[in-house]
């Protein structure tokens, strides 16, 4: 800290000098030491003209505080009231601290402070919907492709299924206005085939090649049992909605063998580029056959030397001579096949290069003869060397799983819910049925688990996935599995969301289909979702459940919990209450509930900070699993400009208060647009 300020200051050498007062009691910085005077001799000097703390210029304390770490600048302004006041007003010093979490720009109208301490402490984070639109909009469908481009403004919407029937149609959103456009949809127009996404890992991305930005698809369910391998393009995005049109992805002649083989339970991860004229990829990892057979096959799709029409050519092309690369030449060893695992992509800041990381999931374990056993592994594909690198680092006994969250942290792995192999008793009908799920969140430390050499980058000899404890006054937790662990400001915020918790039986037909994938009935409402800031160290992440403004699916005008979603150990949001409104947005567990109408009171035990059990009314209540099926929400995928500052889900639109409490079928509602971000609205600026 000191060589900083040294630095910052120009100084060549510098001490503490003793205080003036007289009588002053022994100092804990030494003999004669004290924190609150600086000189540039390089001996002790009670010579009135020497520089202080007190005398630096605001320039120079804004300089220091773009070179310091956090905690330094916090010890840098105990030290002097008048760093105190200039840290409190300079806006420089917390821009850089914004930069320095996030790697961006704090928002200008909400000012570095105040992102800061939002990012920090969690307290802004809360849901937003979008307007209902009063013009066209797309039918609620479940499992649909839902994609946000240019620059987080739009969101795609591709496919999906209701129950009875798959569709193929296309619709744009504005994020700005809540408006839907329906796109691509004139009479001649290609398109893929009606398909839905379930089991596919959102369907596609959206893709950077050069000043342009495609959407692509990829594989999908045409009809139960049957998926095929197809890769569509939609764009340019740069166009208006109305300009965008399909184009398929045919695989060059001379190339053999480049479609992948169609699959199910695998990870599409996006790659970004590393310049601003190159191209983004898509990397495509394992999953199930046809047959049900785990697959290991690394695929990468980029629009690199594909011919794609620009904006000003105005021709119509017919196809995109462009195919998926195989990664078959890969130098040393590699993980084993595997399904339902956890990818996310990585930029080494010493290595200078992209890694692909993929731990876990469910496929032959090392050494043994079971064929879907839950991995403990952790690997990291070099994109450059095209070589697997195996971490030292695997999960504790007893605690490998499949179907986790991963995402990448401030150089940190996070890896959050999952859940066992499979039950025993089901071994033999039911391989892919999942077993308990997990609440846990673990870190591990990149840095220390890759390093870099005069021969590349190689695994260290030692490292560990760190259990990290949450704060128990911040977050109530809720086991997940397939959840969607989404990133916001490059990283700094990780959301957890979505998934399922296997709270039915096992056994039960509606729990669980011969593949392996949970049902509606078992998916965790919007209102479970945690958002996690990680620390330096793991007892230092923070963690907070984001109820504040109930999203679409979770509205005051829902309807109330049924019967059958108030049985002990269920899940409730607390909504709507005036006379106890600092207990609004806490969520609690079913204990007991009065025998008669719905309407009844029911005995509610509430987590922390409350801790307590109340007594509450049922339409004060939000069940926190989904009762109806198709109700389900999908989650956004990112575009190709890195994270933005709020992620987007669509869900089913729920009926507007006052139009009566009856339950109404997810396929006659129309889509609703919800958002999360962790910082306040510029309009509350004022009040945050």
């Amino acid at each position: 800290f000191l060589r900083v300020v040294n630095e910052a200051a120009s100084l060549k050498v510098a001490c503490w000098r003793p205080p003036e007062r007289r009588g002053a009691s022994a100092s804990p910085h030494g003999p004669g030491m004290h924190p609150h005077t600086l000189l540039s001799d390089s001996a002790p000097d009670s010579s009135s003209d020497a520089p202080t703390l007190e005398s630096l210029p605001p320039e120079l304390i804004a300089a220091i505080g773009a070179h310091v770490k956090l905690p330094w600048l916090g010890r840098f302004a105990c030290c002097c009231a008048a760093v105190a006041g200039a840290v409190r007003q300079a806006e420089e010093a917390w821009a850089a601290v914004w930069a320095s979490l996030t790697g961006g720009v704090a928002p200008a109208p909400l000012g570095a402070r105040a992102a800061v301490r939002s990012l920090l402490t969690l307290d802004q984070a809360h849901w937003r919907s979008l307007p209902g639109s009063s013009g066209e909009a797309p039918d609620w469908r479940q499992h649909g492709c839902v994609l946000t481009c240019s620059g987080g403004t739009r969101l795609i919407l591709f496919g999906g299924r209701d129950g009875r029937r798959f569709f193929c149609d296309t619709w744009a959103c504005d994020l700005a206005s809540g408006a839907w456009v329906r796109v691509a949809a004139h009479s001649d127009a290609r398109c893929p085939s009606p398909r839905c996404f379930n089991s596919d890992s959102g369907g596609g991305r959206v893709l950077r090649s050069g000043e342009e930005e495609w959407a692509v698809l990829h594989g999908g369910l045409c009809a139960p049992g049957y998926r095929d391998s197809q890769t569509w393009l939609l764009g340019p995005l740069s166009l208006p909605p109305k300009e965008w049109s399909w184009l398929p992805a045919s695989p060059p002649d001379h190339v053999e063998g480049a479609a992948p083989v169609a699959r199910f339970h695998h990870t599409l991860t996006l790659l970004p580029r590393r310049e601003a004229a190159g191209d983004d990829s898509l990397a495509l990892l394992g999953g199930h056959d046809r047959t049900i057979s785990p697959l290991l096959d690394l695929r990468l799709f980029s629009l690199r030397h594909a011919s794609l029409p620009r904006k000003a050519s105005g021709v119509a092309a017919a196809s995109v001579s462009v195919g998926w690369s195989s990664s078959t030449h890969v130098l040393g060893p590699a993980p084993s096949p595997r399904a339902f695992h956890s990818a996310a992509h990585y930029d080494h800041p010493a290595a200078g290069r992209g890694l692909l990381l993929a731990c876990c999931g469910l496929g032959p374990a090392a050494g043994g003869e079971e064929v879907f056993a839950a991995l403990d592994d952790t690997w990291a594909f070099d994109l450059s060397s095209g070589r697997w690198l195996e971490l030292a680092a695997r999960l504790p006994h007893g605690f490998a799983r499949s179907r986790a969250a991963l995402a990448v942290s401030r150089d940190r792995l996070l890896l959050a819910g999952g859940c066992r192999a499979r039950a025993a008793a089901l071994a033999t009908y039911l391989p892919l049925t999942p077993g308990p799920v997990f609440d846990d969140v673990w870190l591990l430390d990149l840095r220390r688990g890759l390093l870099q050499s005069e021969l590349g980058l190689r695994p260290a000899a030692v490292s560990a996935w760190e259990r990290c404890v949450l704060p128990h006054e911040r977050a109530h937790r809720t086991p997940h599995a397939n959840a969607t662990a989404g990133t916001l400001h490059g990283g700094a915020v990780v959301l957890v969301l979505g998934g399922h918790d296997t709270f039915l039986s096992p056994l039960a037909d509606e729990a669980v289909d011969s593949f392996g994938d949970l049902a509606d009935e078992q998916a965790w409402a919007l209102h479970e979702t945690e958002a996690i800031v990680v620390g330096e160290r793991p007892e230092r992440t923070e963690a907070r459940l984001c109820t504040r403004g109930a999203p679409h699916s979770c509205g005051e005008g829902g309807a109330s919990p049924s019967r059958r979603q108030l049985v002990g150990g269920a899940r409730m949001l607390v909504q709507g209450l005036e006379t106890q409104a600092h207990i609004n947005g806490s969520i609690g567990t079913v204990v007991s509930r009065a025998s008669g109408s719905a309407d009844g009171r029911v005995d509610l035990a509430l987590g922390p900070p409350h801790s307590k059990s109340i007594s509450i009314r049922c339409q004060h209540l939000r069940p926190s699993r989904s009762e109806a099926r198709g109700g389900m929400p999908t989650i956004a995928a990112p575009g190709g400009g890195g994270d933005g500052s709020a992620l987007w889900v669509i869900s089913p639109a729920e009926r507007a208060a006052g139009e009566g409490r009856a339950a109404e079928a997810p396929s006659n509602r129309r889509v609703a647009v919800s958002c999360i971000s962790v910082l306040p609205q510029p309009e509350h600026e004022g009040s945050a």
